[in-house]
């Protein structure tokens, strides 16, 4: 079997994929049409090129934040909403995506509360999941926000966590990396894992040992890039083996990282450290949409780029069912993705 072939084919997981950002092309073209029918002002207002971050033009990672808003724009009814998790859901399904945990940060809107926009993201959930995608919600918590904001966050999360415990998994943080600390947002998170929510944080995006060793010391669940922990990244000796001993597994956005030129090329990517050094990692998209990739992209990049064989790429993706916050549903993804490698004798 072709590698591009094998990595559409492998069943994936997806842990790290923002809702706004994954939008494509044709989801924002519908929900532009679908305003335009129902006589509704868009907001977003721009060409859709401008909604994607690629290798050789000059946006970089602060840039992102205010891509990112076009699609906020977009999703601002319980109508659009519905219509750009549905489309979003379907398109990694058919990457061959069988499990995915989509992150977003509720917001108030003109037309929605907090709220309504968690449940309208979970109603589209729950119609995915009849078809048979497992996904879950991760409840973003974004850096610039208040620390009473993110209570406020923090608290719809439990409730909604309490109401649809096998769907509102996990809280994070994430947003700009150059605005807020850390620090004041583990009341909140600690608030959230006392609940039996998991927390997930987006660490190391940025030159900041203090703020990596505080992250890690943390303990969450997951962190996400994790490109400045390793002392040729930026990172030191203190930083990077503090995350070789937590043991803590590391969301790589192999595309994401070199799109925002947080990484020169996927040969200088830190990827390479992290896997010869058993440090648990699963490959993820990020934003999709902004910078045109899918999962399986994600795993012929990383064949091709690393030299790993179709054996060892089934078996990350395999490993990633440790990592999952839906611990319910490991067994069956587990038994799902053996049952391929079995298959296909890898």
């Amino acid at each position: 079997m072709d590698l591009q072939t094998f990595c559409q084919e492998l069943p994936k997981l997806e842990l790290h994929a923002h809702l706004n950002g994954s939008l494509s092309r044709s989801t924002m073209t519908f929900i532009k049409r679908f305003l335009a029918l129902t006589g509704m002002a868009d907001e977003s207002d721009v060409f859709l090129d401008e909604f994607q971050v690629g290798p050789s033009d000059t946006k970089n990672l602060s840039d992102c934040f205010q891509v990112f808003d076009i699609a906020h724009k977009l999703t601002i009814t319980k109508e659009t909403l519905t219509m750009a998790t549905a489309l979003t859901l379907r398109e990694f399904e058919r990457d061959g995506c069988c499990y995915i945990e989509l992150r977003s940060t509720p917001r108030q809107t003109a037309h929605l509360t907090i709220s309504e926009y968690i449940e309208t993201v979970v109603q589209s959930m729950k119609s995915a999941r009849e078809r048979g995608l497992i996904c879950c919600f991760i409840i973003s918590i974004n850096r610039n926000s208040s620390k009473e904001d993110a209570d406020v966050i923090v608290d719809h999360a439990i409730e909604y966590h309490t109401k649809y415990p096998d769907i509102v998994v996990g809280v994070e943080l994430s947003g700009n990396p150059a605005v807020g600390m850390f620090q004041d947002f583990v009341p909140a998170l600690d608030k959230a894992r006392k609940a039996g929510l998991k927390i997930t944080l987006h660490c190391g995006e940025i030159c900041n040992t203090q703020e990596v060793i505080e992250m890690i010391n943390f303990k969450p669940e997951r962190i996400g890039h994790g490109i400045y922990i390793h002392p040729k990244f930026g990172g030191n000796d203190t930083t990077w083996d503090l995350l070789r001993n937590s043991r803590i597994p590391v969301e790589i956005c192999l595309t994401s990282n070199v799109n925002t030129k947080s990484t020169p090329d996927f040969n200088s990517h830190h990827f390479k450290e992290f896997y010869n050094a058993n440090i648990p990692v699963v490959l993820c998209t990020d934003d999709k949409g902004v910078f045109s990739t899918s999962l399986s992209q994600e795993y012929h990049i990383c064949g091709e780029t690393y030299g790993i064989e179709q054996s060892k790429l089934a078996r990350l993706s395999l490993k990633a069912c440790n990592y999952i916050f839906a611990e319910d549903v490991r067994k069956i993804l587990t038994e799902k993705i053996l049952n391929f490698i079995n298959k296909n004798e890898l």
